[in-house]
This record gives C-alpha cells, structure tokens and sequence, in this order.
C-alpha cells in the first residue's frame, strides 16, 4: 500500500522508545539524538527525513558529526559512517533505493525546529 495512510506517523518521546525497547525509524533517530546530546553536545545530533516514492522507503536518521570528522548516521540500530560532508549527501546514501525522492529536511531534535527543506519537486525546475 502505497496510500495517504502511510502518511500519517508521530514521533515517540525518547524515554519511551528506550523503555519499549522497539519503536520506528524516527522514534530509535529521536533516541539516538538525545544520547548523543548528553555524551557530548559537540556532535550536532540532527533528525534527517527524506520523502521517498514508494512512500514505504521514506525514512528518518539520526545524523550527527563524527569526531573524526564528516558525518555519520544511526540508521535504526545500524551505525553507518563514511565520508559525507554534507546533509545532501547522507540523503543520497539514504535514499539509493528509491524510485524518487521527493524532498527532505533537517531538524533539530529537542524542539524539531526546521533547519533545512529541500523539496526536489520544485528544486529540479
């Protein structure tokens, strides 16, 4: 199903992913973010979301800068590192196996204030 329903998600509180011990790919991102904020705050944990066609690939990430410099991502419970230097670039690892991508943003995690947009569907014209 590729529907408006898949559409239709909340985030979950980070304490509560953490004591359910399962939730989706923004409640373990929201996680990720808050136990890196509090390990150390020089990380810039930020919520990456990118929109994809089929709607099922559309996926949030936990992106934050590595100490060894660049940036990696916790995708679910895999940590993916490479040398991404920007947002952009993370969003095309992410969305390699979509049919189309059709826009992303970056917010930040405490108070999910936008940070960035891209919305491809009017970037491309």
């Amino acid at each position: 199903m590729d529907g408006p329903l898949h559409l239709f998600d909340c985030l979950s509180y980070p304490q509560t992913t953490w004591a359910k011990k399962e939730d989706d790919c923004d409640g373990f991102s929201c996680l990720a973010a808050e136990l890196l904020y509090r390990w150390n705050r020089d990380c810039n944990p930020v919520l990456v979301t990118v929109l994809l066609r089929p709607i099922r690939y559309s996926h949030t990430v936990c992106v934050f800068s590595a100490p060894q410099g660049g940036l990696c991502f916790f995708d679910n419970a895999s940590l993916r590192c490479d040398s991404w230097q920007t947002y952009g670039e993370v969003v095309a690892a992410i969305s390699r196996r979509a049919q189309r991508l059709v826009c992303w943003d970056v917010r930040e995690p405490a108070t999910l204030e936008m940070l960035e947009f891209h919305n491809l569907l009017v970037d491309k014209q």
